[in-house]
């Protein structure tokens, strides 16, 4: 949930009782007291002096005459017909509490732009604002930790709201005099620097990266840009090591975040890859040292997963039919919920919820290939038949529907109408660069500054 800090208008002070009222109270009430001490002196207190009795008669007057003034205010405003609202916490008059004021804030797990600003009292503009937003930045990127502000004007009015996502981005959507609303964006500017990191994997991938002091994002760029030939569940293992030269960016001396991927290197019983950024006619792609595409048509697995459950097999004992069945595909454990992508650009021909394969996508590729995704939660919004989809592009949701055991994507390769197994298909490699002599030439400083950081694993 998201934890608001406000700012607004004091309430006004109760008008005091009336003179009469006061008086009448006053007597009944020092008559009681006078009473109580009483009692207690002749029933529970031995042996009490004089002036104890006056300071504790004082006291309770004292007491008596701060409720008095509560309970007179109640009997003035009862007899002119007027009873004070209980205040229970919420505003009587929305716009006259809102006067001025902004309500900072960071979004929850749960929360999504609508949920934040219906909350918040924005109910009433809540689509006009977020379609405004979505002119300069897609809502669903908005995740938990994001910071936001809310403002109302001087007549308690939605007048303006800010999304931070960062300490360098914020995003401004304000109501302008017709009262339509407008986005813009805002960027702090940055320092960018170039720097070479490494290391050698002792369990994993992601404990080396921590190791070296680097963020867990600079995990995920590495396991994506080498998604098409290595696959990190089952390909790395200890003594690999892994090397990357970056930008990263700072403001005010602070790390806010990585950059490009110059030049990156993964080495160990996989093999070698490298990978070297090269901007032609204005398209950035990645290639090898040889100037060939390291993106490939067919994406080694369409999900991060914790394990393959089960394997490419024509006589395989299937777990809830009880029975020897084909199993025409790779199953990939992994947790409800966790983004599938298209294994290859081409058009979904199937979007339906089967009664064995649970919810399905079923799309087709080039050169006779199409892709089969099996047993998810959900579809990605917007995704239907007839729709074209690009390389990695999410699709779906893993999930457990259908003929299921538990939470698992199961993935599928038909080559002209016959199953493959998806774990041998190699995809062909994208187009090379244009000009090789020019490549060559372009990253021979990346060459050797990944040359140059086997000195600092050798003394590690």
């Amino acid at each position: 949930m998201a934890r608001p800090h406000t700012t607004g208008k004091r309430r006004r002070r109760s008008p005091r009782m009336g003179a009469s009222a006061r008086g009448s109270i006053r007597l009944v009430l020092l008559l009681a007291g006078l009473t109580g001490i009483n009692v207690y002196v002749f029933y529970f207190k031995k042996d009490t002096a004089v002036p104890e009795l006056l300071e504790a008669s004082s006291m309770t007057r004292t007491m008596a005459e701060n409720q008095a003034e509560s309970i007179a205010e109640i009997t003035d405003k009862a007899g002119q017909g007027q009873v004070p609202a209980k205040d229970d916490g919420h505003p009587t008059d929305p716009a006259a509490e809102n006067q001025g004021r902004v309500v900072e804030g960071e979004f929850g797990k749960l929360d999504t732009l609508s949920t934040v600003l219906a909350r918040e009292g924005w109910a009433e503009v809540a689509l006009t604002v977020s379609a405004a937003l979505g002119k300069v930045v897609d809502p669903k990127s908005i995740w938990p930790g994001h910071r936001f502000a809310l403002s109302f004007d001087e007549e308690g009015q939605p007048e303006r709201m800010e999304y931070r996502p960062s300490a360098i981005l914020t995003y401004v959507v304000t109501r302008q005099a017709d009262g339509g609303w407008s986005a813009s964006k805002h960027e702090r500017p940055v320092e960018l620097r170039t720097e070479n990191v490494a290391g050698r994997i002792d369990s994993s991938l992601y404990g080396s990266i921590q190791g070296a002091g680097e963020a867990p994002a600079l995990v995920a760029k590495l396991v994506d840009l080498f998604a098409w030939d290595i696959n990190f569940y089952t390909d790395q293992h200890p003594g690999d090591v892994w090397k990357v030269v970056i930008e990263k960016r700072y403001l005010d001396g602070g790390f806010q975040g990585y950059g490009h991927v110059l030049a990156a290197e993964y080495s160990g019983k996989v093999g070698t890859f490298r990978a070297f950024r090269h901007v032609e006619g204005g398209k950035e792609g990645y290639f090898d040292e040889k100037g060939q595409a390291i993106t490939k048509s067919f994406l080694k697995t369409p999900l991060r997963y914790v394990r393959v459950s089960s394997k490419f097999d024509t006589k395989r004992f299937h777990p809830v039919l009880h029975m020897t069945k084909a199993h025409l595909g790779v199953d990939y454990a992994a947790p409800v919920g966790t983004p599938i992508w298209a294994a290859a650009s081409g058009k979904v021909v199937e979007a339906a919820m089967k009664r064995g394969s649970g919810n399905t996508i079923v799309i087709r590729h080039d050169n006779g290939y199409a892709s089969r995704y099996y047993h998810l939660s959900k579809f990605a919004k917007g995704l239907k038949a007839g729709l074209t989809v690009s390389q990695k592009q999410v699709i779906g949701y893993v999930g457990t529907t259908g003929l299921s055991t538990g939470p698992h994507l199961h993935f599928g390769l038909t080559l002209n109408g016959s199953f493959v197994d998806p774990m041998k298909v190699k995809g062909m490699r994208d187009r090379p660069v244009a000009r090789p002599s020019t490549y060559r030439e372009a990253i021979r400083p990346w060459q050797r500054q990944l040359e140059a950081l086997d000195g600092v694993l050798a003394k590690n």
